[in-house]
């Protein structure tokens, strides 16, 4: 994908986002798990707001040609420790982080060198594109989206 469809589906993010302040009618609607076993609407928002939070700030300053990036960190102790004390928050307090988390990861992206995003770098030996990254990127997204608007409808 080029750079400036990924900014695009990043602002179609942030509106959905927008779009939850009305979707989302309380508080615990908001924290109540989507379904049994799962995370809650807060939970899944906030988790993904901490990761980008993390690209933002561990990770796209490596995209560069050629370099190798440093391993993910362990998956589920992220997330266990993203979502840790999400419960202590109010939903708007929650959208407002993951607007935020979004739009500075957004903002980031937009001044990355042209030149860099379909040069490939590696992770764990994997090579990669900032281009095929964020599209991962946006896959996760979907995802996440589609759990939410299911248990909302």
């Amino acid at each position: 994908m080029e750079k400036q469809q990924i900014l695009e589906a990043f602002k179609d993010y942030e509106v959905y986002l927008a779009s939850l302040n009305t979707s989302v009618q309380t508080d615990e609607e908001a924290h109540a798990p989507i379904a049994e076993g799962k995370w809650s609407i807060s939970q899944i928002l906030y988790h993904m707001a901490e990761w980008d939070r993390f690209i933002r700030e561990e990770r796209i300053n490596q995209m560069e040609p050629g370099r190798e990036v440093g391993t993910f960190p362990e998956v589920d102790t992220f997330n266990r420790e993203a979502v840790r004390s999400v419960d202590n928050y109010r939903f708007p307090e929650v959208l407002s982080h993951a607007q935020r988390q979004r739009a500075l990861l957004g903002k980031v992206i937009e001044e990355m060198p042209e030149e860099n995003w379909n040069s490939a770098f590696r992770i764990s030996g994997n090579s990669m594109t900032p281009a095929d990254y964020f599209e991962g990127i946006l896959e996760h997204d979907a995802h996440h989206r589609r759990q939410i608007d299911g248990f909302l409808a």
